[in-house]
């Protein structure tokens, strides 16, 4: 796990030497050049060791882009494979008349599940939790996985506007609690995430149910995941390019005004 937050607690020298064992070892996969540090026989410096830290959390912070992107595609792309509903409404208020309002609906619900999409795009939102929670920016990143974990073991948890904005609100202050050194209290992550505390309370304990309490994770596979959601920003990247080109070649057609 990236060392992220304030790096206070890890002053242990033997934790430092194993520090920049692993940097050496995975040097090939890490985002952030932590090869540079030379591995010696003398105790690391404490002060070099908060460099590396300082280092490594603020090369984590490009990818929160990378997952709004990411995660808003796959939520557009799920919504429109969501079961097809009509419902009943009025036109408008005192208006006898009647319009049926075709919208999608997932086929199966969770307790992270709106009755509606929220208003608030995913964007909008995610921007909000990093800006007022004060998680790292790998808290993010682990969150997504944590959501990978669990749209494997069910498919009522693929990701779409229903339930997003739940989900990722829990995952991340999950992720929080376990990887920062300092976090607030759901009572403060409610009203971030403009939910009842209570409402927060049982998402939490249902989620850690559900990843059967299991939150940490391997510094190699969590680059090995960083680097596979950079690949899906490419790929979305790429086929937004092609679909554009594909607009901009097709012959407008000419038309004739006869007089």
């Amino acid at each position: 796990i990236p060392i992220c937050g304030n790096p206070h607690f890890y002053s242990d020298i033997d934790f430092a030497v194993k520090l920049r064992q692993s940097a050496e070892l995975q040097q090939a996969s890490s985002s952030v050049r932590m090869e540079e540090v030379e591995l010696q026989s003398e105790p690391m410096l404490f002060r070099q060791l908060v460099s590396i830290c300082k280092a490594d959390a603020d090369a984590q912070d490009p990818l929160i882009d990378v997952i709004i992107d990411v995660l808003d595609w796959e939520c557009t792309t799920n919504d429109k494979g969501l079961v097809r509903v009509f419902l009943f409404r009025c036109c408008r208020p005192g208006d006898d008349r009647a319009a049926f309002a075709q919208i999608g609906r997932p086929a199966r619900v969770t307790v992270f599940h709106g009755q509606n999409s929220p208003g608030i795009s995913l964007r909008a939102y995610l921007e909000r939790i990093k800006c007022f929670s004060g998680a790292s920016s790998c808290c993010f990143v682990l969150a997504t996985l944590y959501l990978e974990k669990l749209r494997n073991l069910d498919s009522a948890y693929q990701i779409n506007s229903y339930n997003i904005h739940r989900l990722m609100l829990t995952a991340v202050m999950v992720a929080a609690k376990f990887v920062d050194d300092f976090y607030f209290s759901n009572n403060y992550w409610a009203k971030v995430g403009g939910i009842p505390n209570d409402e927060l309370n049982g998402l939490e304990l249902e989620f850690l149910f559900l990843i059967n309490f299991n939150l940490h994770v391997k510094r190699e596979d969590y680059d090995r995941f960083a680097n596979e959601l950079r690949k899906q920003q490419q790929q979305m990247k790429e086929q937004q390019a092609a679909k554009t080109m594909n607009v901009l070649a097709v012959p407008t057609a000419q038309v004739s005004v006869r007089t």
